[in-house]
């Protein structure tokens, strides 16, 4: 049985100067569209996440996104169709974009034609981001088990609910205020507070699970509540970390969580990509721990 992974790029396996990890992984990624303006772009097809960050620092104007098209997606389906058994299409969460139903469009009109070509099962994340793009790494790791599709799915939900968690901050929440990913009763409370919001996706959807005062306090509460989500030894847990014009930050604090847990592992820092910054805005650190993980 023969399984080829294909993903949306919102799954951010971005390291600096445009690497990216999908290839290391065998992982096809279908590009979201960011807009600036009139100005339309297909993330990492014709714009580079270095062009991203670029474009952005010399416009006032708000990026906008929208999800994979159906044809980009059909046209992958096609591409591996005919050379795999089974092609697992993983996306971001359902509940902050159309990437999932446009997956499940692309899929009936592929079967339409090609009723005898690769079974498609569409995944909906329930996530975004690097955490969404370290599900679509798990999702290899099962592949290289010789596992099939079906259990994959499967096994992806329990993995997502006991070996994982993330949480994130931004430095401005109007970003996901404009972008539509926050209501605005919660933005307005959030910054007459004046206080770090920390944010996850709960059921799929963008929600302040708590604030604080000092994004320094706000790191610790991650780890802690991280830690209240995953419990084991550290020894066994893995941190990741993800972030939009703030690597620098990011570097320093992951230093001091390894400082503070000496038996935690620290994995790699990425780079939020054009799609996803576009939401939350620079200055976005995202914090993800994960226990059973191969990178």
């Amino acid at each position: 049985m023969t399984i080829k992974i294909i993903c949306d790029t919102s799954a951010d396996l971005n390291f600096p100067n445009d690497v990216t990890l999908y290839d290391k992984y065998d992982v096809q990624w279908v590009p979201m569209q960011i807009m600036f303006g009139v100005e339309e772009y297909k993330e990492l097809e014709n714009l580079k996440t270095s062009e991203f960050y670029e474009k952005l620092s010399k416009t006032t104007e708000h990026p906008t996104t929208s999800q994979s098209t159906q044809a980009d997606l059909l046209k992958a389906y096609e591409t591996y169709g005919d050379k795999y058994d089974q092609i697992i299409s993983m996306h971001l969460s359902s509940d902050i974009s159309g990437a999932v139903n446009n997956a499940r469009m692309a899929k009936k009109m592929y079967e339409k034609s090609n009723p005898d070509g690769a079974k498609i099962f569409v995944y909906d994340s329930r996530s975004t981001s690097t955490p969404f793009g370290l599900i679509v790494i798990k999702a290899t790791n099962f592949v290289k088990q010789g596992l099939k599709a079906e259990e994959i799915v499967k096994k992806l939900d329990e993995w997502r609910e006991k070996d994982y968690s993330f949480y994130f901050t931004v430095s401005d929440l109007r970003w996901l205020f404009d972008g539509g990913r926050l209501s605005r009763a919660k933005y307005y409370l959030g910054s007459l507070l004046s206080k770090i919001p920390i944010l996850s996706l709960v059921d799929g959807k963008v929600e302040v699970v708590k604030s604080v005062t000092g994004l320094d306090k706000a790191i610790d509460t991650i780890l802690e509540m991280q830690l209240n989500d995953i419990e084991d030894d550290l020894s066994n847990l893995t941190v990741h970390f993800t972030q939009a014009a703030f690597r620098t930050e990011t570097e320093a604090y992951a230093k001091k969580i390894k400082e503070k847990y000496p038996e935690i592992n620290i994995g790699e820092i990425y780079d939020i990509g054009g799609v996803i910054t576009s939401h939350t805005g620079p200055g976005t650190i995202v914090i993800i721990m994960t226990r059973n993980v191969e990178l």
